[in-house]
């Protein structure tokens, strides 16, 4: 469970549909300053690994089921 602060409302800036699942690239200028790559960052109450991290986005690997339990299938660019 996640117990931690809000620290950014962040953007959806891509949805690529992969052969295992989708990655999402999420747009976040503050929890992205101090991440690496693999890194973990709650979106919508779900633990993702960060990969491809910059200065003001990060993407991450989102497995079908992941997607099909949770909040996250819901999500577009620009959620």
């Amino acid at each position: 469970m996640f117990t931690g602060l809000i620290e950014e409302l962040g953007t959806i800036a891509s949805v690529e549909q992969l052969a295992a699942g989708t990655r999402m690239t999420v747009a976040a200028s503050l929890v992205t300053s101090d991440i690496s790559n693999g890194d973990s960052i709650a979106v919508n109450g779900v633990c993702l690994t960060a990969l491809e991290t910059t200065g003001s986005s990060f993407a991450a690997d989102v497995s079908p089921e992941t997607l099909e339990r949770t909040t996250l299938g819901s999500l577009g660019v620009g959620s």
